[in-house]
């Protein structure tokens, strides 16, 4: 990585999962590759960083682990929280308004949404994982289906609204009503509209536009919102880019060489896992579900297997 820049001094106390008397001193500094702020403690220690052009940032919380012990021995242990910010982060966003008021909040402990970050929300639609229900009885989280089978093959399509079996009114006006067809599934795509927009907040749009999510990942790349963290040159990143990966990040893939450069599959970034390989989860065709295990081509960014091979684009939302 490359030095960082210390800003002028920019430093504030607050709170940070901190008994009521105890303050935390915090310091920002520049980085590049992508260009980003980080914030840093009196120990030297960064707590948060927050990428310019993105919403998504990732903040220090407890240990947690991830698994899926029914497709994979690997595990994912982090300490790495995903959050919203309520609009794209920049240069001096620390003194900016509401991502001021945001950011101050969210390291004090006290941001008005203490439930599930993004990687919380990406593993409640793996198999076997419990429904959850809100108080109009809809069901919003628990075991996706990728698609369902249409002759013979199981097929895209599946929007977090079919998932979801009830309508949804898009800002442009327009009334999207479910495909019973598709109801409690999520292709690649949906899985990412569900875990960002949905469930998190991120503008879902019918068509491609300025800071909305997209519905196909093709849009994704090429009118997708947030900052290309890995441009796409039409082969695999090195390992270099892949050290830039941050947990909540969107991988887009080539993997169907039929339809040319064409990207056409996408996951969530998770971070390092138990044998020190970057790891993701997708919804994926085959596994008929949301994973993060190796059935069918292993969730990791290295070495010689396909997705390893595919991934062509990165993205921070």
């Amino acid at each position: 990585m490359k030095p960082l820049l210390p800003l002028a001094i920019a430093a504030f106390t607050v709170l940070f999962g901190l008994p009521a008397h105890a303050t935390a001193v915090y310091h920002y500094e520049r980085a590049e590759g992508p260009a980003r702020t980080l914030v840093v403690d009196a120990a030297g220690a960064t707590v948060a960083t927050l990428t310019d052009g993105a919403r998504t940032a990732v903040f220090r919380g407890p240990t947690r682990t991830f698994d899926e012990p029914a497709a994979t021995t690997a595990t994912v242990t982090t300490r790495d929280r995903v959050l919203l910010a309520p609009r794209p982060w920049h240069a001096g966003g620390e003194t900016d308004g509401d991502l001021r008021a945001w950011l101050a909040n969210t390291l004090a402990g006290s941001a008005p949404d203490r439930g599930p970050d993004v990687l919380d929300i990406a593993m409640q639609y793996r198999r076997d994982t419990p429904d959850l229900v809100n108080a109009n009885g809809i069901r919003y989280a628990g075991r996706a289906f990728f698609g369902p089978v249409v002759a013979g093959e199981r097929i895209t399509g599946s929007d977090f609204v079919d998932y979801l079996g009830v309508p949804w009114t898009y800002d442009d006006g327009v009334t999207q009503e479910p495909d019973p067809l598709h109801q409690d599934s999520l292709d690649c795509s949906g899985f990412l509209r569900m875990v960002f927009g949905y469930r998190s907040g991120y503008p879902v749009g019918r068509t491609p536009g300025p800071g909305v999510l997209p519905r196909t990942v093709s849009d994704f790349a090429t009118a997708g919102p947030g900052t290309v963290v890995v441009p796409d040159t039409g082969t695999a990143p090195s390992t270099a880019q892949l050290a830039t990966l941050l947990p909540g990040d969107v991988l887009l893939f080539d993997l169907d060489p039929e339809d040319g450069p064409l990207l056409d599959h996408s996951g969530l970034y998770l971070g390092l896992d138990s044998a020190g390989q970057p790891r993701f989860i997708s919804s994926r065709k085959v596994h008929n579900a949301p994973t993060m295990g190796d059935r069918n081509g292993s969730s990791v960014l290295t070495g010689s297997g396909v997705f390893a091979r595919v991934l062509r684009e990165v993205r921070r939302l």
